[in-house]
């Protein structure tokens, strides 16, 4: 009797602290998602604010007419609630398609005419959010890991513990 009680107790002790776990992870997750939203939002009023400077001495052409155009489109539909829900997936694709097109237009920036400062600060926040993309996307994986092994998948029913989307990552 006593080792079916200890025994018990025993998996008690390690479902708690698997879920203990999975909820860090996931919160860890979600912090993350709410720096990210952060950093591409003021990367894109730093991009616009370094453009305006650029554009006085370089106007630009029609490919980059087009992305700064695409970019603001998708700004508007880069919202995120701060919770986890449908639209996740949806933002993130969001989110790595303006990241791409912040870089393609940084990069066209016309230099000498710019800030060192304001440079150095886009630069600073283009590996900002680079770096906290890929803490999103490993805390994911061992988060989503968590949910699908035993015990882990029944303590994640139990606790309503889902897995979430993994950003896309830029490959260019």
């Amino acid at each position: 009797m006593q080792a079916l009680l200890l025994s018990v107790s025993l998996a008690v002790i390690l479902c708690y602290l698997w879920y203990a776990s999975l909820v860090k992870k996931r919160q860890s997750a979600i912090d993350s998602l709410i720096v990210l939203n952060q950093k591409i939002d003021a990367r894109l009023v730093l991009l616009s604010q370094l453009s305006d400077v650029s554009l006085q001495h370089q106007p630009l052409d029609e490919a980059q007419a087009d992305q700064w155009q695409q970019l603001r489109a998708l700004a508007d539909n880069s919202l995120w609630s701060q919770g986890i829900d449908d639209h996740l997936p949806t933002t993130l694709a969001v989110w790595s398609e303006m990241d791409m097109l912040q870089k393609g237009l940084f990069s066209a920036l016309h230099g000498d005419a710019l800030d060192e400062q304001r440079v150095n600060e886009y630069l600073q926040l283009e590996l900002d959010y680079q770096n906290v993309a890929d803490f999103y996307n490993q805390t994911v994986t061992e988060l989503n890991q968590g949910v699908g092994m035993f015990p882990g998948s029944i303590v994640a029913k139990l606790a309503k513990v889902s897995v979430m989307p993994q950003l896309i990552p830029d490959v260019g």
